[in-house]
């Protein structure tokens, strides 16, 4: 009986592990992210956008609400961590973040 615990034991570590592996498929893996990824809101930001200096965290996607419009139009930065919003509309948010995701998924696919 003992070696039957002792075998169970090693066994769900193993599978644990296994589990928390990212998939490689595109689509998989952009579902992947989207469950893992927390979304931070930053207001009221001092300075223009492009001084922006994000958390460093791929974790984390920050949407930065832009007071000015001469801060930018709505834009997702090339690292697809942070979208920059001026006055956007719903479908441009969602267009924004799927394209935001979609570099993140490209970024992982890369290695980088």
């Amino acid at each position: 009986m003992r070696i039957a615990t002792v075998v169970v034991a090693f066994l769900i570590p193993a599978s644990a592990l296994l589990a928390a592996e990212p998939p490689m498929d595109p689509a998989a893996l952009k579902v992947h992210l989207m469950e893992i990824t927390k979304v931070v809101a930053v207001m009221g930001m001092d300075g223009p956008s492009n001084d922006f200096k994000d958390d460093g965290d791929p974790d984390t996607l920050q949407i930065v609400f832009l007071d000015k419009k001469s801060d930018g139009p709505s834009r997702v930065s090339p690292d697809g961590e942070v979208i920059f919003l001026y006055k956007a509309s719903d479908k441009e948010q969602s267009k924004l973040i799927d394209q935001a995701f979609d570099l993140r998924v490209a970024r992982r696919l890369s290695g980088s």
